[in-house]
């Protein structure tokens, strides 16, 4: 099985599986939890965090093997004994956030199936907390998602693209539901949805790049409560 097909497979079902730190190899030497795998966890995160500043700085595409072992200090075949390549990297690297923003449109989801007319922006309210937090959180993470997430899903950025992708299905399905609800007037789902994303990442890279806006939830709240005012019915 293809790594593409692995990833799609775990998007198809959604945020089962809790967050977990990069894969370790499968045979561990010494018990889970014990002095030899605390050592194991400790190096994966020293070559992911040596890796996150370089594709923050360079761009995922002119980072290397040799650029991220360079920057973490250890031996290439130390590489190897964690991850297939860049591409599982970077997999890696962005599983906390892409299994965060999955849970929260998954929530959102629920939010609209459940919500009585009056409540309407009360699901939509609470997706734009749940991805202030992962602003707050995972703020590198998101960065670079935000960087890279227009480009093309071929070699190591694939993940992020896949990623990008699955965001926005999934808000088209928010958008498709709210207008079958009778909420909001007859537009185009699929453009709405960019409309909110597009203007979603551009508040949010400004906040991340410069700290212009300096609450992201307030960003959010601000952004969602615009665009339902303009589109709902009256």
């Amino acid at each position: 099985m293809t790594k593409q097909s692995r990833y799609s497979r775990r998007l198809s079902r959604g945020i089962a599986q809790p967050v977990e730190p990069p894969r370790l190899p499968e045979e561990r030497p010494g018990p889970p939890g014990g002095v030899r795998d605390a050592n194991r966890r400790r190096r994966v995160e020293q070559i992911g965090q040596g890796a996150l500043k370089l594709f923050l700085d360079r761009g995922v595409a002119d980072v290397t093997v040799d650029d991220v072992v360079a920057a973490a200090g250890i031996a290439k075949g130390s590489f190897y004994r964690y991850f297939d390549g860049m591409e599982d990297l970077v997999d890696a690297l962005l599983r906390p956030l892409r299994e965060l923003l999955l849970r929260a449109l998954e929530a959102a989801a629920a939010g609209i199936a459940a919500a009585e007319p009056a409540e309407v922006a009360t699901p939509y309210l609470a997706l734009a907390a749940a991805l202030s937090d992962a602003v707050i959180t995972h703020a590198d993470l998101f960065r670079l998602f935000l960087q890279e997430s227009r480009g093309p899903a071929v070699g190591a950025r694939r993940p992020i693209r896949l990623l990008a992708d699955e965001v926005t299905r999934r808000g088209v399905e928010l958008s498709v539901e709210g207008r079958r609800r009778g909420w909001f007037r007859s537009t185009d789902p699929r453009v709405a949805t960019l409309i909110i994303i597009g203007a979603a990442e551009r508040l949010i890279f400004e906040h991340l790049g410069s700290g212009r806006f300096a609450d992201p939830a307030e960003i959010s709240s601000a952004l969602v409560s615009t665009i339902i005012d303009g589109v709902r019915k009256r």
